[in-house]
């Protein structure tokens, strides 16, 4: 950040907090430092992340959302539904009287009704929608759920109830439903859009009916939100939201302990003793559906053989990565599937960490001398891997010392994306962060075949029909032993035939200036500001 941006932020930090109370109001506003974002502000069309929901609760609303305490299904835009018997119908009622945000770029004429949702919907399943191929008709969440094969049809059945008809029963659907994914925009800012031929506005220019609408937008730099005075659930107490985007996790404490922010996102895990000295500041650390794991292209030699992938996986410590990395906020992933997921196998183990082993097994698959390897990984901290280059090095260490030459490579974020969709890589460090509740969002995207004829996020290039059907069957029922049981056969599979190496499971972690009250910290990571407020 240069001077002039830093006495930017310093005058609008004092602008924020000179604010006195009178009969109890709260003051003007809050600023959440956190990890860069450079990526569309409709959360349809973007990647997965933490940043990413985050966002989206502000801007956005949903037809159901998680209840971030008991961890159940609650009614959002739609204020009930049913399902039909056979699985294959869901009806929804919509609240009434909501508000869409009025912008400079557009200024609603009605309320929130059906229209909307076939519009929010029909853009990402129908190829025909005239927003369907805006900003490049990719639906990274939804195309990994298959979506657009799994609903047959929307249907508006009054202003106030729509319902979804879908080919197969899902037991996940309604979890997709609740992501921060399925936002619902407005049908008629899309229809002036369209008449004016900015179609593209739709995902850079948001409306949303959430608690807080767009001021202004500078990627990887901030984000400004001003308080929806019409909010359906109320008007939030704070009137301003910053998001300040600082990649360096030093630097966001920092912000943190001058009072440039009153939250700071994702501190790194050598941090974590100092803040917590600190009397100023409070912790917030909660488990979170996430993994980091070694991923292994299974059709590039020799990672086509299975002997190599279990011999890369006994020649990684991962105790020693929990150690210098994590420094004990993570847990040691014995799957790829998080222990706090209702899904979890608690009879599997890692493989051990065995170098003697590994050496035996590339002997056995013809590398006695081992063999070169390039391995790709991301240049940015994440709070779910703080440190992927040292985490590089430690696995470098590693496999030398059983004569695998192993060459770190850090790509941009763009670049790993090109290099990743020709499936060039040897293997690739990498994460995931759950956007539902339901494993399928693990299994699915990251393992399916259909991930990974679809190009998308399946960089093991794995396939097997075994694996399918079992995810098939566990999404098919609602009975959920017998989707445990599927599931629990699932990971058995995965670790018999490694395409990936789990290695941890983080902690997500926030930092708080005490006059922050009231930030709800959701269980995928994202914070909700709607109730926030600051107090003296």
């Amino acid at each position: 950040m240069n001077r002039m941006q830093t006495l930017l932020l310093l005058s609008l930090v004092g602008l924020l907090t000179a604010c006195k109370w009178r009969d109890n109001p709260p003051l003007e506003g809050a600023i959440y430092c956190v990890e860069g974002y450079n990526q569309s502000l409709n959360p349809q069309v973007s990647n997965p992340g933490l940043v990413v929901s985050s966002i989206s609760a502000q801007l956005y609303n949903r037809l159901l959302r998680l209840n971030p305490v008991t961890l159940r299904l609650e009614g959002d835009l739609a204020d009930s539904w049913q399902v039909s018997r056979d699985g294959l119908t869901y009806r929804f009622h919509l609240r009434e009287n909501v508000p869409f945000q009025t912008t400079p770029w557009f200024a609603p004429s009605r309320l929130f009704n059906a229209d909307d949702v076939l519009f929010s919907f029909e853009r990402i399943i129908n190829p025909k929608h005239p927003f369907h191929g805006v900003s490049g008709g990719r639906y990274p969440f939804f195309d990994a759920q298959e979506m657009a094969k799994l609903i047959r049809r929307v249907n508006r059945l009054s202003d106030r109830e729509v319902s979804f008809e879908l080919w197969q029963p899902d037991a996940g659907f309604l979890a997709s439903l609740a992501s921060d994914y399925a936002v619902i925009l407005s049908a008629e800012y899309g229809d002036q859009l369209v008449a004016r031929r900015a179609r593209a506005q739709m995902d850079s220019l948001p409306v949303g009916t959430g608690p807080f609408a767009l001021l202004a937008y500078q990627p990887d730099e901030y984000l400004k939100l001003v308080r929806h005075p019409s909010y359906w659930e109320g008007q939030p107490p704070l009137e301003r939201v910053v998001f300040d985007f600082s990649p360096s996790a030093a630097r966001r404490v920092a912000k943190l302990l001058t009072g440039e922010c009153q939250v700071a996102a994702f501190p790194a895990a050598s941090q974590i003793d100092f803040i917590a000295q600190q009397t100023p500041l409070k912790l917030d650390i909660q488990t979170n559906l996430n993994t980091s794991f070694l991923t292994l292209n299974t059709d590039k030699a020799p990672f086509n053989q299975l002997k190599v992938r279990k011999a890369l996986a006994m020649a990684i410590n991962r105790r020693k990565l929990l150690d210098a990395i994590f420094y004990d906020s993570a847990d040691e992933a014995d799957s790829l599937l998080p222990p706090s997921s209702w899904a979890h196998n608690p009879n599997l183990t890692p493989y051990p960490f065995d170098p003697a082993q590994a050496k035996r097994l590339l002997t056995e698959a013809g590398y006695p001398d081992g063999f070169n390897m390039t391995l790709w990984v991301p240049p940015i901290s994440r709070a779910y891997n703080p440190d992927p280059l040292k985490t590089a090095q430690l696995i470098q260490s590693d496999l030398k010392d059983v004569g695998i030459r192993l060459h770190i490579m850090q790509l941009k974020p763009y670049q790993m994306q090109l290099r990743l969709a020709r499936r060039q890589q040897d293997a690739v460090l990498q994460s995931w962060v759950a956007n539902t509740m339901d494993p399928d969002n693990f299994y699915r995207p990251l393992l399916s075949c259909q991930a990974k004829q679809s190009n998308a996020n399946n960089f093991s290039s794995w396939c097997s029909p075994h694996f399918d059907l079992l995810l098939d069957k566990a999404i098919a029922t609602n009975k959920l032993a017998d989707r445990i049981a599927d599931y629990h056969l699932a990971e058995a599979l995965i670790k018999q035939d490694v395409p990936l190496i789990p290695l941890a499971h983080a902690l997500t972690i926030h930092a708080f200036r005490p006059q922050l009250r009231q930030l709800q910290v959701d269980p995928m990571g994202g914070v909700a500001f709607k109730q926030a407020y600051l107090k003296d």
